[in-house]
């Protein structure tokens, strides 16, 4: 973890697309590098890896534009796609960080092929019959959910990315071919909600792009920071183990709270739910790799920083579990610590802005009052089952019986 650099830039306004900086990157390149299908400039040809996709991107081409077959030609519609789309480049060019090496032509052609086989293939899972009643589709065939998977997470790669305002320029575009009515009554954004079965709700601007939209989505619309000029708050907080035995209770937050509302009241941590599975690590490694390239905002390094000082071993990833806080599909404690742990690596982090600091604070206040430990510690020792407590019991017992006989043969004597 490093302090943001004195001198430390933002990109220019425009800029939101980016390539991985190289110290985020060497943590584990594999979470920043499309699988199945390259998506804009940036791995645009790079891999043989993504030749079988290439030309399944011809084939959702031909069967997007024949979607207006009734009103136009394919011929004529790809053509006036190729100008709308000409006319966007200049606009499109400046959303990546870096320069892009293809031509003028090359660059569109990438555009029109890879902005088709997105509109494409969230129309198909939208209208999930159409597909089965079509020809044969091995994304969408019943035995392929896994190349469904792979490409849904390569959408979310913060350097496969297409500028949103072209996809949506595309599928208006399409959709208002006739001047009587529109091909589908849903708007491209609500479309792409539907795809990343993200909860639909507004949000106050389009996207920046795919990664953007599920960022947006999993960042709370009104979130506030609750930590800003509250002054210098403690950098590292006790593990769920150590809280647990200074009497801290665990609890996961009701359905539907958003990820990053974690509260401590009434002696009792309460997180809402994440669920660790393979494409756990890769989509929120580009959603910090974005908040670290794009300086506007640090809510995911934050949200880390708080489960990486919670979780330094499997037994605090277990702690986690038995209380519905984490659901662990990878089935190894040790790899949900690692992962964790290995989130924030190499990020920079500046306390300034911390999202959590009255969290923090609160949490080291009934940490280091000596009493809670030891209530933990008595309430663990001979409360934490029903035998320790019969134990306890009978032990008190055998002790006031004693003390009673005690006091019986005082009074005797002196009588």
């Amino acid at each position: 973890m490093k302090k943001l650099r004195v001198g430390y830039r933002l990109p220019p306004p425009e800029r939101s697309i980016f390539e991985v900086p190289h110290r985020l990157r060497v943590v584990n390149e594999d979470s920043f590098i499309p699988q199945t299908v390259s998506i804009g400039p940036i791995h645009h040809k790079k891999s043989e890896r993504y030749e079988a996709m290439e030309n399944q991107k011809f084939h959702y081409l031909q069967q997007f534009l024949n979607r207006t077959r009734p009103f136009t030609t394919l011929e004529d519609c790809a053509k006036d796609c190729v100008i709308m789309l000409k006319g966007y480049e200049e606009k499109a060019r400046k959303r990546y960080a870096d320069d892009i090496k293809l031509t003028s032509d090359e660059f569109v052609e990438m555009m029109m092929l890879d902005s088709c086989f997105i509109v494409e293939l969230f129309l198909k899972r939208w209208k999930l019959s159409e597909v089965a009643d079509s020809h044969y589709d091995p994304i969408f065939n019943c035995t392929s959910h896994s190349l469904q998977n792979m490409i849904r997470e390569d959408l979310v790669l913060l350097e496969n990315q297409l500028p949103f305002f072209v996809l949506d320029a595309l599928f208006d575009f399409i959709n208002n071919t006739s001047d009587s009515q529109k091909l589908w009554e849903i708007s491209f954004y609500k479309l792409a909600l539907k795809f990343f079965d993200c909860n639909e709700e507004d949000v106050p601007t389009l996207p920046n792009h795919l990664l953007d939209l599920k960022y947006k989505t999993t960042i709370p619309s009104q979130r506030t920071n609750d930590g800003v000029g509250g002054g210098e708050s403690p950098l590292t907080i006790p593990t769920a183990t150590q809280l647990r035995e200074a009497g801290v209770k665990f609890k996961a937050a009701p359905p539907g709270t958003h990820l990053l509302d974690i509260k401590f009241q009434n002696k009792t941590l309460e997180i809402p739910t994440i669920k660790v599975e393979d494409q756990t690590e890769p989509l929120f490694r580009n959603m910090i790799a974005y908040e670290q390239c794009y300086g506007e905002m640090s809510y995911m390094v934050d949200y880390f920083f708080v489960l990486n000082d919670l979780i330094s071993s499997p037994s605090d990833v277990a702690l986690l579990e038995r209380k519905g806080i984490i659901i662990n599909w990878l089935g190894d404690e040790e790899e949900v610590s690692n992962m964790v742990n290995k989130m924030v690596k190499n990020t920079y982090f500046t306390g300034e802005d911390f999202q959590y600091k009255d969290l923090y604070k609160q949490l080291n206040d009934h940490y280091h009052t000596p009493w809670h430990r030891r209530q933990a510690k008595l309430k663990h020792d001979y409360f934490n089952s029903p035998w320790s407590l019969i134990a306890f019991l009978a032990a008190f017992a055998v002790l006031l019986c004693t003390f009673i006989q005690t006091l019986f043969s005082i009074i005797q004597t002196v009588n």
